[in-house]
């Protein structure tokens, strides 16, 4: 049984301050790589893609992500638009740090060349070095806004990542808590992985294919009687299982069962895992069975 059901708790300020943290700890590290002639917002991977906003990014938001998952609270879609928003400064913020450095090197005075000038100057100046000779090519002019525009869009997109992976887990809205694992369970192959990839290669694809379409039909119907099922009979059905890994399986599912820790709302991911006929290693989901709904305070 689940509480009733109530309004969910906004981020509120304790998130966006964590947030803010790491943006600030992401700056700060900008400017030491600024200080150290380093310029991890210019980095391209590709000649278009802006990696080093990109992980400057990834690492500005990972305080509205820890602290979404610590206080237990789901980020609003509000609140996504204030992190986007917060990104687009903090691009800002990090280009204006690199200008204040500058003018303080040169002893520039801030009313003679400013932040404005700064940045037109940087943005039209900017060029790719060549492959071969290592030597700067022609300045972009009027294109290097469009890669500015491509900095602002990794940097922003790099801060949500953090986030998107916390938002994309279970979540109980009745008792507004992060599932957590629970327990889980394996499905094997019969056919042994040693014994297979001794074949070649045609007939490997051959019997991959057969022993893994064999392994999704077991694992439809021993999943189809536990899908809408109260939380003990699943865990029940997942005691049957194997409880340790068969390594030389060619194919398996895992059975991860996630629970709330206040009531029975519970989360099922199966998970293929299997050689392929190039003998590595493939990962996929079969299915997801969220039980996590609260419909007249009862879990579903």
């Amino acid at each position: 049984m689940s509480t009733p059901s109530q309004p969910l708790r906004q981020p509120g300020l304790i998130v966006y301050l964590c947030g803010l943290g790491t943006s600030a700890l992401a700056l700060w590290l900008v400017q030491i790589a600024n200080d150290n002639g380093e310029n991890i917002m210019g980095w391209y991977a590709n000649g278009i893609i802006p990696a080093g906003a990109f992980i400057v990014g990834v690492g500005s938001g990972v305080g509205y992500a820890v602290g979404s998952r610590l206080l237990q609270v789901k980020l609003s879609l509000a609140f996504v638009f204030g992190m986007i928003t917060t990104a687009v400064v903090d691009y800002f913020a990090a280009h204006y740090l690199t200008y204040l450095s500058i003018i303080e090197l040169h002893h520039i005075p801030a009313d003679r060349y400013g932040f404005i000038d700064y940045f037109r100057e940087i943005t039209e100046g900017m060029s790719f070095k060549s492959k071969s000779s290592g030597e700067a090519g022609s300045p972009l002019g009027m294109w290097g806004y469009f890669y500015k525009l491509l900095e602002i869009c990794g940097y922003a997109g790099g801060a949500m990542v953090p986030s998107m992976m916390v938002f994309g887990m279970p979540y109980c809205k009745g008792c507004q808590q992060y599932l957590k694992k629970h327990r889980t369970g394996y499905l094997h192959a019969p056919e042994q992985w040693s014994v297979v990839k001794k074949l070649k290669k045609k007939e490997r694809l051959a019997a991959l294919q057969a022993s893994i379409k064999d392994l999704i039909v077991r694992a439809n119907e021993f999943t189809k009687p536990i899908a809408a099922a109260p939380l003990a009979e699943t865990e029940a059905a997942l005691a049957t299982l194997d409880q340790t890994i068969h390594k030389d399986a060619a194919a398996r599912i895992t059975y991860t069962l996630k629970k709330c820790p206040r009531c029975d709302a519970h989360h099922l991911d199966l998970n293929l895992f299997n050689y392929t006929e190039d003998k590595k290693v493939a990962n996929s989901t079969v299915a997801t069975i969220d039980k996590t709904k609260v419909a007249d305070g009862v879990a579903a």
